[in-house]
């Protein structure tokens, strides 16, 4: 039998501190290298539609599973499934599950930075900042109001009708208000900024960063892609899901290290050793930390188990013959 769990079956499963909680176990796995993670597989299915494949096991967790996203650039359609998840048995491999992971993607995200500001940012928080009110935008904001302490948030995006949808649930949902930001300066005032856009060009400039900020930035998850300038990277202390994927992937990191003004060592390391203490986050209150983010197939494995589990002990989801 083969259980499937739909989008509202996930949203009934696991929230985001469910999904923060099992994710921090797999970042101790990552470091204690109990993991297999082959490297992202993209390819053109069609002259437009994208195909990436992302798998990863973590035995001490019994997660063994993969991800493929698909899609059309700026053709997704409300209601459609563009990320699917197949999660395996670990002991025989036999197929347990087959997850729709639009909102696992957007937990795992959101849970990501969660950590990273855990281990990253000072330990007095009063303010975020978050560029870009779509989908992972959102899940920025989840992640910050169920790991830290945030008295307020402010969100910038030039799309003023996403604005106004990502206040309205915030406040719904998660009984928070968070503040229209008239220009994307007013962001720099955040004790933690958020960055979640699929801008080509620098938007977040590292003049302009305050001493002790800490930043995670995940939109830029493509070559050509660019979030944060240069300087963004020189002046802080730079962590990663996973340096080799991130060199491959970010185009905050590549287009600095092509043009020779930033190099590939760098960076700190990866987040993962940073929650097991082999290397050091933040040295001071005074220090920018930044935590470059591309999302690792180690990360879906993880949430889609704890959904899985999850389903089971409740009864969520349809089984079938399969």
């Amino acid at each position: 039998m083969v259980l499937i769990l739909t989008e509202a079956d996930v949203n009934k499963l696991l929230g985001m501190r469910a999904a923060i909680s099992c994710l921090e176990r797999a970042f101790r796995e990552q470091s204690e290298k109990r993991f297999w993670m082959p490297e992202r597989q993209v390819f053109k299915a069609t002259d437009t539609a994208v195909v990436r494949v992302m798998a990863a096991s973590m035995p001490e967790l019994e997660a063994l599973g993969l991800k493929v996203l698909l899609g059309v650039p700026a053709k997704r359609k409300p209601r459609s499934t563009y990320f699917v998840v197949m999660l395996f048995d670990s002991d025989d491999a036999s197929v347990l599950a087959i997850i729709s992971a639009g909102r696992l993607t957007q937990l795992r995200t959101g849970a990501a930075s969660a950590i990273a500001t855990k281990y990253l940012a000072r330990s007095s928080i009063s303010k975020i900042g978050i560029l870009g009110a779509g989908v992972q935008g959102y899940g920025q904001l989840e992640g910050l109001v169920a790991g830290t302490k945030m008295q307020e948030g402010v969100v910038f995006d030039v799309d003023e009708q996403k604005v106004r949808s990502f206040t309205e649930t915030a406040e719904k949902e998660l009984g928070i208000k968070v503040k229209q930001a008239r220009h994307l300066e007013e962001l720099y005032e955040a004790d933690v900024l958020c960055t979640a856009t699929t801008s080509i060009t620098p938007l977040i400039l590292g003049a302009n960063l305050r001493e002790g900020t800490h930043l995670n930035a995940i939109g830029s998850n493509a070559p050509n892609r660019q979030e944060i300038d240069h300087s963004s990277l020189v002046k802080s202390r730079v962590f990663v899901d996973d340096i080799g994927q991130a060199l491959k992937e970010s185009g905050d990191l590549i287009i600095p290290i092509q043009a020779g003004i930033y190099r590939a060592d760098s960076i700190i390391g990866e987040l993962a050793d940073v929650v097991t203490g082999k290397i050091p986050g933040r040295t001071s209150d005074s220090d920018l930390t930044l935590f470059k983010s591309v999302g690792i197939a180690l990360e879906d494995v993880a949430v889609s188990r704890a959904a899985y589990e999850l389903a089971i002990t409740k009864g969520i989801g349809e089984e079938i013959e399969f």
